[in-house]
């Protein structure tokens, strides 16, 4: 499937998904998984779980050598007229192709590209709707998050490939979908050191590590906040990953990671930033959290300017 779908993607989009595309290819089935000595076959029976109207038929899973850390999926997803998957977001990158059926798709936060039956693609930036049909398919990067739902009266079937964080749930719930208590924090955040490095023959490629700190206040009650950022970015664009630390009143802490993207506006005046959040752990009344969320934010100058920045976490397990 990964070779079916990766023909329609762009150049750019192709690049991105190499890895993921040389590792599925070397799956295969039979008894090329096997004769492949890098890479870890897990499973190769198919195994099927339903629930809500949604079926899941894992087709194969592997422990990629190239990608250490990570296991490769390949599975079946059925969709029942009328069912709805709850919000989520996945820990890794998914490369998905509708089979049969129309898609409701709804992109709540960050952006998906997606290819259509021409050949032609388009990035769809949150908040939007779109309908995914036949031959149609779609990347989900970490830092968007979204849920299908099946509004016709036949049942949708999506093949898809995903290369997630080893152990990471299939997909991670989050908003509607996450139960726990929420923390909303909003916050300006300033740059207090930064280390930025320019390559390429127009000094288009940004990349390294930005730190930005700010104060909000939570219930009455002041949080400082601190973002270790990480940018890799073309033309003003491109992932962000890193870790945010809140720091609150009683001098309790919660450290959360996050990975997404920058996006620049067409007028290139304005970026938008949008990625998914996992605790990582806590100290105090957060020492036994988890969760997880999603970061908003927007910078209206150059790069190392204030971020006005929004976290919605769902937390579970706070004292």
């Amino acid at each position: 499937m990964a070779e079916d779908v990766g023909m329609h993607f762009s150049p750019s989009v192709r690049r991105a998904l190499g890895a993921v595309a040389l590792v599925f290819g070397s799956v295969g089935v039979g008894t090329a998984a096997a004769a492949d000595t890098t890479t870890t076959p897990i499973s190769s029976t198919p195994t099927s779980s339903s629930s809500n109207g949604i079926t899941r038929t894992e087709l194969g899973k592997a422990q990629p050598a190239n990608a250490p850390g990570q296991e490769l999926y390949l599975q079946r997803v059925t969709i029942a007229p009328g069912a709805k998957l709850a919000e989520h977001f996945h820990q890794g990158t998914q490369v998905a192709r509708v089979i049969s059926g129309v898609l409701t798709y709804d992109v709540v936060s960050g952006t998906a590209l997606v290819t259509h039956t021409d050949g032609t693609s388009e990035t769809v930036d949150a908040p939007k709707t779109i309908k995914l049909r036949r031959g149609e398919s779609l990347v989900e990067t970490p830092g968007l998050v979204h849920y299908g739902s099946n509004a016709g009266k036949r049942p949708i079937v999506i093949e898809l490939a995903a290369l997630l964080q080893e152990a990471a749930p299939l997909a991670t719930p989050v908003g509607q979908g996450a139960t726990g208590t929420d923390l909303k924090v909003i916050v300006d955040l300033e740059s207090q050191s930064r280390m930025l490095h320019s390559a390429g023959a127009d000094n288009s490629v940004t990349y390294g590590w930005n730190q930005l700190v700010g104060n909000a206040t939570v219930d009455g009650q002041p949080v400082a906040v601190e973002m270790l950022g990480n940018v890799s970015y073309v033309k003003g664009a491109g992932p962000i990953f890193g870790f945010v630390t809140y720091t609150f009143a009683d001098g309790s802490t919660l450290g959360v990671q996050f990975q997404g993207a920058a996006t620049v506006s067409a007028g290139g005046d304005e970026t938008t930033f949008a990625a998914t959040l996992g605790v990582v752990g806590g100290t105090g009344r957060y020492v036994s959290a988890t969760g997880t969320g999603v970061f908003t934010g927007s910078r209206k100058a150059a790069l190392g300017t204030t971020v006005n920045a929004t976290f919605d976490l769902t937390i579970t397990g706070a004292s």
